[in-house]
């Protein structure tokens, strides 16, 4: 049985080398090309597949924040023009990591590696993995439950995430960009230094938002209380 792949990249010379390289295996079958990280999102949430060549960065995300919306627990092979990623590959449990351009034997190793170690794709999609995020804080990579998530708060050099259960990370990595990873999540940037996600939300008054958990009070700023107002009608 021919082995379903999906490639996740918005390079479309990266892509048209990768779907060459598969039309070489007749075992392999491309069922699909996403440019984008809401196209994959909703591909993912009507197809099962064996194998994901996933870029890590798109135009519109992260291709390791599609992880939990992936069903069937697909083999994935990280495509990156960028080494650095090539820890977080691992961490996220890819069974192989390739730098852009694509060489034609190393793509073999890593199908090869795949033959040994994969399962086929079940016709019942599996029960989905709460949604997460992986975050680099200093040298580590770390897992985020989103739903856990009360709020990120931008410091002078890091941002600090605040969970449940008084747990709190800082990582390296900017508000706007943190903001943008959270957005399909239902979080929101009510201050230029805060995110906030939506349903934790108890009250707001006085320009202030009060969470269900924690002690703090999240200040609203003044560009975002017309943002505030949209989301209270």
């Amino acid at each position: 049985m021919k082995k379903k792949v999906l490639i996740v990249d918005d390079d479309l010379l990266v892509t048209a080398m990768l779907t060459k390289l598969i039309s070489l295996y007749p075992t392999l079958e491309l069922v699909g090309h996403c440019r984008s990280f809401a196209e994959a999102r909703q591909f993912f949430e009507k197809e099962l597949v064996d194998i994901v060549l996933l870029d890590m960065e798109l135009s519109d995300g992260y291709g390791f924040d599609l992880i939990p919306f992936m069903s069937g627990e697909p083999a994935i092979i990280v495509i990156t023009g960028n080494e650095d990623y090539a820890f977080t590959a691992f961490e996220i449990g890819a069974i192989d990591f390739l730098k852009k351009p694509i060489l034609p034997n190393r793509f073999k190793k890593s199908i090869d590696k795949i033959f040994e170690r994969i399962q086929p794709a079940s016709t019942v999609p599996t029960e989905k993995e709460k949604p997460f995020l992986f975050i680099k804080s200093g040298v580590k990579i770390i897992k985020i439950e989103i739903e856990k998530l009360l709020y990120a708060e931008a410091l002078r050099d890091y941002i600090k995430l605040v969970l449940e259960g008084n747990e709190t990370h800082l990582v390296n990595l900017s508000l706007s960009e943190l903001s943008r990873r959270l957005a399909s999540f239902g979080f929101l940037q009510v201050h230029r230094s805060y995110v906030v996600g939506i349903r934790h939300i108890k009250q707001v008054q006085d320009d202030i938002i009060y969470l269900q958990a924690g002690n703090t009070p999240i200040p609203i700023g003044k560009t975002y209380k017309s943002v505030i107002g949209e989301l209270l009608k």
